[in-house]
């Protein structure tokens, strides 16, 4: 029992020091948000979608949180704070040409739009509900 318990424990802090790989960049989805006009809870659900809550391989080795692609493949950024600016101004791009919604955005984001519409809609829903600490 005490090895379980210890396991969960240790789950449970892995769990946490993930959401906070993303945490720490709300005041730049923030300030990103703000400048472009988008929304910092979708900025910030797309990049916990895309980037398996800044853990993956283009996170760690391209500074690309949200799966942004360019002509030869995930594109590389200096920062993951560049990343997040970029993300922001192709979503006010989007928001200009009337896509607004996560659907609509999902027709030119992604392939996989059903899937990728569920999952940036249930990150959503837990960010607002404070399930990665308060915004």
């Amino acid at each position: 029992m005490r090895s379980i318990l210890t396991i969960l424990t240790g789950i449970m802090l892995v769990c946490g020091a993930f959401a906070d790989n993303v945490t720490a960049l709300r005041p730049a989805i923030n300030d990103a948000a703000a400048k472009h006009g988008v929304d910092p809870v979708l900025m910030e659900a797309i990049i916990r979608h895309e980037s398996a809550n800044a853990t993956s391989s283009a996170a760690r080795r391209k500074n690309n949180l949200a799966g942004i692609m360019g002509k030869r493949g995930q594109r590389r950024y200096e920062s993951k704070e560049a990343c997040v600016q970029d993300l922001a101004r192709l979503l006010a791009k989007y928001h200009e040409k009337g896509r607004k919604t996560v659907p609509q955005i999902a027709r030119v984001y992604c392939q996989s739009t059903s899937s990728w519409i569920r999952h940036v809609n249930s990150y959503m829903s837990r960010i607002r509900k404070g399930e990665f600490g308060a915004l």
